[in-house]
This record gives structure tokens, sequence and C-alpha cells, in this order.
């Protein structure tokens, strides 16, 4: 499987603007039809880690999620260390973001808070036919899920241990979830 190219093509928002509102011709800029080329035929992350970081319970919960598997000796990409926005500019980063999304193996997702840039992310690499993992702390048998987000995870794991097993054994115990 070719994990090297991916096409991206952005229609033309209309230019509307409400009072207040910033200025929507700004997206204009995002209309392209280029192939964004990325660096290799394989992957070279095991894992595009996506998930909130702006409170300190977060950042504890990725970094609970990120021990376990830089403990297994798996290659990660970080969106939360990898670019600022205030010095690349968020077309730089949009853009690094999507390619180690394709330059993945696989997606897991901190689901802790369910962020837009993590839904995002999940979508995506789901798109891509990537195998994408729910990562949520301590969630219970029957605990309503969003159907979208269930049914484009590959596994969904509550925890740590859980990330364990399938680390170490390919597999995760089945949760019972409502979905919705």
């Amino acid at each position: 499987m070719l994990y090297a190219t991916a096409d991206i093509a952005y229609s033309r928002l209309p230019a509307r603007r409400a009072p207040g509102a910033l200025e929507w011709g700004a997206m204009e800029n995002f209309e392209t039809n280029q192939s964004m080329q990325f660096t290799s035929s394989k992957p070279i992350y095991d894992f595009y880690v996506a998930g909130p970081y702006e409170t300190p319970e977060q950042v504890e919960s990725m970094e609970r999620l990120e021990r376990v598997l830089k403990g297994r000796g798996k290659n990660l990409y970080l969106p939360r260390f990898a670019m600022d926005v205030n010095v690349a500019g968020p077309r730089a980063v949009f853009e690094d973001r999507i390619r180690a999304i394709g330059n993945s193996a696989a997606l897991i997702a901190n689901l802790d808070d369910k962020d837009p840039e993590t839904i995002f992310a999940m979508g995506y690499a789901s798109a891509l036919g990537k195998p994408v993992y729910a990562y949520c702390e301590g969630i219970l048998p029957n605990a309503r899920i969003s159907l979208m987000i269930d049914q484009a995870a590959t596994a969904v794991l509550d925890g740590p241990a859980d990330l364990e097993s399938l680390l170490d054994s390919g597999r995760v115990k089945p949760l019972d979830l409502d979905q919705h």
C-alpha cells in the first residue's frame, strides 16, 4: 500500500460577512488543487497521536498515552510538539499535520475531551483507510459514544492497560457501547 500521496482539493467558500465576523474571503487562500507529496512509500511513524493539550488534566492524559507507546518503542508524531502556529503559520501547520497523518501507520485519538482537531484527524485518517484507535480513559460499558467515532474506530481503548494489551497481543477487550 502506498502511503506517499494524498490529493487535497478545497472549494472556494463564498465571501460573506456577518456584522462583527471575520472576513471569509481569506479562505480563498485554501483553494488548491495540489498534490501533497509525502516522503516515504511506507509509514515513517507508527502512530499519529491526536488529542487535546490545553489543560493540565489533558496534558497528563496525553502523557500517560505517550508513555505507553514510547515504552513499547513506537515512533510517534506528536502534533503538540511539532510546529508552533505562531511561528510557522496556520497553513504550514495544517500541511505538516496532514502529511504526518499520511506518513503514519495508524492514528490514536485521545478522546478525553473531544476537541475539533482530534475529531478532524480521526476522520481524515479513517478516510485514508488507516487504523484509528479511540483512546477513552475510564470509559465504561454501555457508555454513550458518537456512532461516527465508534464506526471510524478500529478499536475503542479504555486506558493504558487496554493500549498495552493491544500493543503486546494485538487484542483488546470488546466494549459494548451505546452508539448515538
